[in-house]
């Protein structure tokens, strides 16, 4: 007996990665690329090309729009959902609206191959990488409010989010650079953010640049350096996606 052929979806803005996925998966004897869409919208909604799996590129963008976008779409199929699970996008968020699977954008094609081909069987896929953070998301009791920063962490983020570094910060406040470390690290764990791209994001949401008076800050020599200071470079929104500078 023939095994299966399972019709998939792809959803994807950009073309060039359209084009890329659409070729990895109809590489597999297992699966049939059946419709492309740069955007959700442009889905074919005939019956007769219903897919069995929707491979849903999302793009970056708060939790609340990514748990719309993949409860819309699993109406129309299973979702495997890819996206930058390193930024703001809870995996919970994806799989309370209804996916199936959940991928980071950095996974390599054998990955992305099994995790659609499990996905179309009607099983449950998330990416190793995700696991830790799944788990650590579980644990947060559901609509639960940020923990609170103390008044001394506050200062520390705003600072921060504006470019200097720990042994800057630790001049600024008057501290141990090694203190300033142990409050950048209870800040990352308070916010479940990863990197200093989170963190700055995380400063501008809770509104501590313009507690700051300023949107960002001179470096703390004075620019005497001669180092370009731009307080945008250190917000990732505006820089390529998979910036990982650690904190």
């Amino acid at each position: 007996m023939s095994p299966q052929i399972s019709q998939i979806a792809v959803v994807e803005q950009h073309p060039l990665v359209r084009l890329g996925l659409e070729t990895l998966l109809s590489g597999s004897a297992l699966l049939r690329v059946v419709a492309l869409a740069a955007d959700p919208a442009e889905l074919p909604r005939a019956d007769a090309q219903r897919p069995d799996v929707v491979v849903y590129g999302a793009p970056p963008q708060p939790g609340p729009s990514l748990a719309q976008t993949v409860a819309a779409l699993a109406a129309r199929g299973r979702v495997l959902v890819v996206a930058d699970f390193a930024g703001r996008q809870p995996v919970t968020d994806a799989l309370r609206a209804g996916a199936y699977g959940c991928v980071g954008k950095q996974a390599g094609e054998q990955e992305l191959l099994r995790a659609v081909e499990t996905v179309a069987l009607g099983g449950l896929h998330i990416a190793p990488g995700l696991a830790t953070r799944l788990h650590h998301e579980l644990r947060q009791p559901a609509g639960a409010p940020a923990p609170a920063l103390a008044h001394r962490e506050r200062e520390a983020l705003r600072l921060l989010a504006t470019g200097l570094t720990h042994g800057q910060i630790a001049r600024r406040m008057g501290l141990t650079e090694a203190t300033v470390s142990t409050y950048v690290k209870r800040i990352r764990n308070k916010l479940n953010v990863r990197n200093k791209a989170d963190l700055t994001r995380k400063a501008i949401e809770l509104g501590l640049l313009q507690e700051g008076g300023l949107r960002g800050a001179a470096p703390a020599d004075g620019g005497r350096s001669g180092a370009a200071y731009s307080p945008a470079g250190a917000v990732p929104g505006y820089a390529p996606a998979g910036y990982s500078s650690a904190a």
